[in-house]
């Protein structure tokens, strides 16, 4: 088997995630702290794929989990916990998808290390992995319901499925790439869990110690707002202007595009600041029809607004036809 490293595979993975490198005492490793993180390449003249990864989870929660597809078929599953998948996959050309679908709170994501892992990928030994077509990208900037949580029910990680939540489902109707950049419980005044800080700092950081050096997508969709809801009506607007400002900064020339949250919390604020900067704001009522819990769509519900929020972005890319 030929096995490609971390070094090898963060050129191909830096287009659909926030990927970098890290050094451990085990080795190298292709790391991100964000749910919903693409490895995407092309496969070639291999009858076998194998995902090597490491399981960097908190000691007392879950297994982390992660998510393969091939060819734009359904979505295969396995725990990090298992260190190696292997998949049989053909010889032709075949585009591969490895994405981060797992994890829980008590993964200290920010300052302990304990985000998603990959050692390596192997293929046979004529085999070679290569960049993908190259498509549009979208960012996603949000909270649990973005990065993917909740979906299949109540168990931290194992019920997670940013494969499939609404940024996943217009993603590949649009048949764009995109890069999650969202962590659960964060707001612009809220901090996230494991240890992540509120918005302004999860942005241009993949944690404490590793700045992100942004990319320069077609779009940014932002969905942010539900989890501050304990705070007030002006301090919220005076913290999510602050972030809107950051976000011009951190991706000139790109169009933002402002989400009103599923749970219409701070309606008349994102729509008065988005009118304010001249941005778009997609209005989100009756789009999610059902939930696992009230606030985190479920898999009806991320499919209906997936689909919705799919029909709203097409025109900003030049796309027409979509139903």
């Amino acid at each position: 088997m030929q096995n490609y490293s971390p070094q090898q595979l963060l050129p191909l993975a830096s287009r659909t995630g926030r990927w970098t490198i890290k050094d451990f005492s085990d080795g190298p490793v292709l790391y991100t702290t964000n749910l919903g993180s693409i490895l995407r390449c092309q496969v070639t003249n291999s009858h076998h794929l194998v995902v090597n990864v490491a399981n960097r989870h908190a000691q007392l929660g879950p297994s982390q989990q992660y998510a393969m597809r091939l060819d734009d078929q359904a979505w295969q599953r396995f725990p990090a916990s298992c260190g190696r998948a292997d998949f049989t996959i053909g010889p032709d050309s075949h585009t591969v998808e490895i994405m981060t679908a797992g994890n829980s709170d008590l993964d200290a994501v920010w300052s302990g290390d304990q985000g998603f892992a990959i050692r390596s990928i192997e293929v046979d030994d004529i085999g070679q992995i290569s960049m993908a077509p190259l498509r549009p990208v979208v960012d996603f900037i949000g909270d649990s319901i973005t990065a993917g949580c909740w979906i299949n029910g109540k168990h931290a990680a194992i019920d997670y499925r940013p494969e499939s939540n609404y940024a996943a489902i217009a993603a590949d109707l649009l048949d764009v790439d995109s890069v999650r950049i969202a962590y659960s419980a964060g707001g612009v005044l809220r901090p996230a869990t494991g240890g992540v800080p509120v918005a302004s700092g999860f942005l241009p950081r993949i944690d404490q110690n590793t700045c992100w050096q942004p990319n320069r997508p077609q779009l940014v969709v932002i969905n942010l707002g539900v989890n501050d809801r304990r705070f007030t009506a002006a301090d919220f607007a005076t913290a999510y202007e602050a972030f809107i400002k950051q976000a011009l900064a951190t991706f000139p020339a790109v169009l933002l595009i402002l989400l009103i949250p599923f749970s219409q919390s701070f309606r008349s604020q994102i729509t008065a600041i988005g009118h304010k900067y001249q941005l778009p704001v997609i209005d989100t009522v009756d789009w999610c029809p059902s939930f696992t819990d009230g606030l985190h769509p479920d898999q009806a519900g991320s499919c209906a607004a997936g689909k919705k929020l799919a029909m709203a972005l097409a025109p900003f890319l030049g796309k027409n036809g979509l139903e």
